[in-house]
Parts: C-alpha cells; structure tokens; sequence
C-alpha cells in the first residue's frame, strides 16, 4: 500500500472520529400503566368528603357522600429511542491515529525498515487498522439525549392499585354516621345514627359551643371524628375559624367612653344589660369594642367576653339607655312639701365612691343629688344647709366635720352614706380606702362620735353601700352578715337614742340599679328611687317608709336582676322626718 492510500485512509478515519450521532431504546418508566389493557375493579366503598369548612357568617361544617373505586392497573416497562450526539476523545484520537500511521508506514514503505516479510507486513496493517478504528471509535457524548418521542411498552413489570372518587350522581348512598366532637380530650357531644340528606351530612357546630367548660382563646379548636362502615375520619376545627370574640354586658348598666379613662367629659352612652359588642382588643382593664361605626372603650368588670357565631349571636343587639336630664324621673319631681324650713336641720351626703381606685357606682351623683333635692324640696332645708364630704384617705374631710357646730333639740341630722366598705373578720363594718386594721373603723368610732357632738334631736341615717372584699382579699362571709350591721347601729344608738338607721342590703348582697334590658331605666339604684318614692308619697313615719322599701326593693331586684336585695332598720321607728 502506498503512502497516499495511507494518508487518505489516515484522513477518513479521523473525519469520521470528529462527528457522529446514534440512536438507542433507553427507559424512561419501570411501571408505566398499560392503557391497552381495562383495569380490574378490585374494591368499592362510599365515604364522606369534607366539602365546606364552618365560617363565622356560617358555622356549618357540611360533608358529601362520594364512592371511591380501587382499580388495579397492568404496568409495563416504558421504553423511548433517543438520539445522541458524540465528539472524538481528542488526546486518545490523536495517539491512536499517529500510532496507526506509523504501523501503516512501517508496513507499506522502507522508511522504518528495507526487508519486511509479506507475514509481518499483513500483521502490521492488521494493527494498524484494529488501531485506527479503535481510535476513531472511542467517542465521547456531547449532551442529554434527544428523545425523539417514539414510545414502546414491553416487558410486564408489575400492578398498582389506585383509587377514583366518584360522584353519587342521581344515586342516594345511606350511610348510618356516628359523630363524636371532642374538646381538650374531653367528649362533648356524641350522637350516633345520623343519616345523609341529599347526599350531605350538614353538623352545625354553634350549639357546641355552649358545652364546652375550658376557656376559649384564639388557638382553641375541637376534634370532629365520623363513624362509618369502618372509616374513621378526624378533623381539627378552630374555634376561631367559625367564632368571634363578643362581650356581653352583666351590669344593668354599663358607659361607654370615648378613651380608657373615667372622666365625666368622654362617656358616650349606656348601654344596658345583654347588650352585645364586637371586642376589638383588650388590656387589663378595658375592653376595646364596636359601637356603630365607632371604637369605644367599656370596663372589663362589666361585661364579659364570649364567642358566638353569626347565627347565635344574631344581630349585635345593644339595649341603649337614653340620656335623661335630672327631674325627668318620676320621683325627681312633683315632690310634696312635707315640713317648714327649720334652720338648724342639717343634712350630710357621706361618700367615698369617688375615691382613687374605687370603680365609680353607677348613678352615684345622681343619687346624691336626689337625696339633696328631697332634702331642698320636701323639708325645705337651704343648700347652706346640706353638705357633701368626700371620705377619702387624705384625711381632708375631717376638717369639714370639725366646722359642724352643735344642734339643739329640735333640730334633725339626715345623714346619706355611700359607696365601698368590706366586713372585717372581727365582724367590723369598714369603709374601702379609708379604714385599716390597726384602728377602729372609721365609721362606727370617729364618724359616729361626730354626730353624738353635734347633739341633734333626731338623726336618720341612710346607707347605701356596695360590700366588697376585705383588704386580705377573703370572700365576704354570708354567716353573720347582719350581725355587722347590728353592732354598727348599736354603736349610734348608743350614742343617739333618738336615731334611726337604715341599709340598702346587708353584706353578701348587691345594691342593684332599678335598670335592666327590656325594662325602662330609672336610673337610681333600687333603694334610693323607692325611698324617695316612699317620701314622695307622703309617707313620714319611719316605719312606713321602712315598710315601703321591704314591699318593693327586693321584689324589683328580684324581677330585674334575679338577685335578693334585703334592706335592714335599726333603731327608733317611730320617728318622723318632718319633726
């Protein structure tokens, strides 16, 4: 062989080495589906989907009933031909080639050597040439496989089952269902043969709400579990997700304000028990709630917060008392004139309903200024006549005591107290911010010994207090709750023989506002408005008026606020308020 076939031998080869394509069947699925082949319905079975979850316009969680079909499924080995783009393994080509051109020359020409036998000479192109195609041959892939599309299934690699939800369709499914709600790991309601309508089970959720004894916050939610022909489905509700927070008023009256913060300027109105608002927010002692389109502000000791749904809570009902300016009540006017002007009677407004971090008492000023109108209208005293102290810890109202000169034996003492005391263990009657339990009361001690200086000829005392807890923070003890009431009256009596005293309830109850939802406001507490209304109708004997107070204030806090409200008398009777 010449050189030059050599050379274009040499050149072809390494033509043929620079580019080249190939085509191969490479697997692209192991258990693809056979879609030749009808699956084989292996099991049927009817369940409920969770179809609509419970929102707050609509605390319903509803659940559809479906049929899921198991079909098992021939599954074969998928198979794609894909073309691939080679390049020469340069250095490999490159040595392979110069290694096949020397065999070739030193087999086909005298360059290497002069006396080459014919055997060595095949022996060397043979080489050569196995050389040259192993050069040319080892190529090197240039990128992903192109797959051309063209798809073969062949061997049988196994099955699957899978599973189809189906639609009933026109087709009723009866299903007996047993529900079972849970609460903290607590059952709280559990019913068992409920059946589908329609196809659908619909579970209202809003009276489940009432069954639930822990304290709801936003992370609160419930178990809902479905019992059905084996299957036994659990799903995790929020409360919150159907719920909102609500306070509801408990006071028989309650302010609304403008800002958190008691003042006389920023109240925007009242609001009555029952009423219901939207809470917004919330710190220690405010509650941050909806009123109209406006966000005011109500103390937390007046109402409290619960969770309701659109459905059960309704509208947001707002019982709204309005404003109603002095004298327009039934017994702030029309008062008769019951005795002449005396100048030596005196008439006392005693209160530490205003002291700092006392809760103001509803209606607190107005009773107050009913009291004095009586005393200005029915006994005819001047307003030099009639005096308000406030007891607080200051100390300042007794130098207000001190300016009281004595009276003479004609002349009357009336007396309004009101506010907080709390009933120490010892049975003492204290008043809140004032008292403490290194001295005596206040009351029963300093107060008391004022009036038998003052040596009037006769004294009516009205309380109206609002019994707390003590300053130790114990419970008020309902044994013995009159018996504090006795040794403080005692404690006057003694001194004043000729004195009378009278309480809006003994500890353990409540001095109620005459007020309540669905009933008019006659905003006065009960006490107040019927011992005026007692004075208003004529009635000057002690005694009858006591008798007037018995026969109305605990039926009227027992019809409005479902709570006994028992007043108690001590001491001379007999006495008239008009002597």
């Amino acid at each position: 062989m010449s050189i030059r076939v050599t050379v274009l031998l040499l050149l072809m080869m390494f033509m043929i080495g620079i580019s080249c394509t190939s085509s191969r069947w490479i697997v692209t699925n192991e258990n693809k589906i056979d879609p030749s082949v009808e699956p084989t319905v292996v099991n049927v079975r009817n369940v409920l989907l969770l179809e609509s979850e419970p929102t707050y316009t609509n605390p319903i969680i509803t659940f559809s009933a479906n049929q899921i079909v198991d079909k098992e499924y021939l599954q074969r080995v998928e198979m794609e031909r894909s073309v691939q783009q080679f390049r020469p393994r340069w250095g490999f080509l490159t040595l392979g080639l110069s290694a096949t051109a020397f065999t070739f020359i030193a087999a086909n020409t005298t360059l290497i050597s002069s006396t080459i036998g014919s055997n060595k000479k095949l022996m060397l192109n043979l080489a050569g040439g196995i050389l040259g195609i192993v050069s040319v041959t080892n190529l090197k892939p240039v990128g992903e496989p192109i797959l051309t599309g063209q798809k073969q299934l062949m061997d049988q690699s196994g099955s699957v089952v899978l599973s189809d939800t189906l639609a009933p369709g026109n087709r009723d499914i009866q299903l007996d269902v047993d529900l079972m709600i849970s609460f903290n790991g607590d059952t709280v309601l559990a019913e068992s043969g409920l059946q589908l309508n329609n196809n659908r089970l619909d579970v209202n959720l809003t009276p489940v709400v009432s069954l639930l004894d822990s304290e709801i916050d936003d992370d609160s939610k419930i178990e809902l579990e479905l019992s059905y022909n084996g299957e036994s489905p659990v799903y995790d509700i929020y409360l919150s997700s159907f719920l909102e927070p609500r306070i509801t008023i408990t006071d028989p009256v309650a302010v609304l304000r403008s800002v958190p913060l008691i003042n006389e300027f920023n109240a925007i109105t009242e609001v009555g028990q029952g009423s219901s608002l939207r809470l917004l927010d919330e710190d220690s002692e405010w509650y941050r709630v909806q009123f109209g389109g406006s966000e005011v502000f109500v103390r937390k000791n007046s109402g409290e917060r619960v969770w309701k749904s659109e459905e059960s809570a309704g509208a947001i009902n707002v019982f709204e008392f309005e404003e109603v300016p002095f004298g327009e009540i039934d017994v702030e006017n029309s008062v008769p004139i019951l005795k002449q002007n005396n100048p030596n009677d005196r008439a006392i407004i005693l209160t530490n309903g205003n002291s700092v971090n006392l809760d103001p008492r509803q209606y607190l000023h107005r009773d107050h200024e009913l009291f004095a109108f009586y005393m200005r209208s029915a006994l005819q005293m001047n307003s030099s006549q009639i005096t308000t102290i406030e007891l607080d810890s200051s100390d300042e109202w007794i130098k207000e005591f001190e300016e009281f000169a004595s009276f003479d034996s004609t002349s009357s003492l009336f007396v309004y107290l009101s506010g907080y005391a709390f009933q120490e263990g010892d049975g003492g009657l204290r008043l809140q911010n004032i008292d403490d339990e290194t001295s005596p009361p206040i009351l029963s001690s300093y107060i008391f010994q004022k009036f038998e200086e003052m040596n009037p000829g006769s004294l009516f005392f009205f309380s109206d207090l609002e019994f707390t807890e003590d300053e130790n923070g114990s419970a008020q003890s309902r044994l013995g709750a009159v018996q504090v009431l006795v040794e403080t009256a005692n404690a006057l009596t003694r001194r004043l023989p000729n004195s009378v005293l009278l309480f809006s309830n003994r500890p353990g109850q409540k001095s109620s506002v005459y007020a309540s939802s669905g009933f008019q406001n006659q905003r006065h507490n009960i006490f107040n408005y019927y011992l005026a209304d007692a004075i208003k109708r004529r009635n000057t004997r002690m005694s009858d008026i006591i008798r007037h107070l018995e026969n109305n204030v605990d039926y009227t806090s027992r019809r409005l606020h479902d709570r006994s409200q028992d007043i108690q008398a001590f001491g001379n009777t007999t006495l008239r308020i008009n002597n």
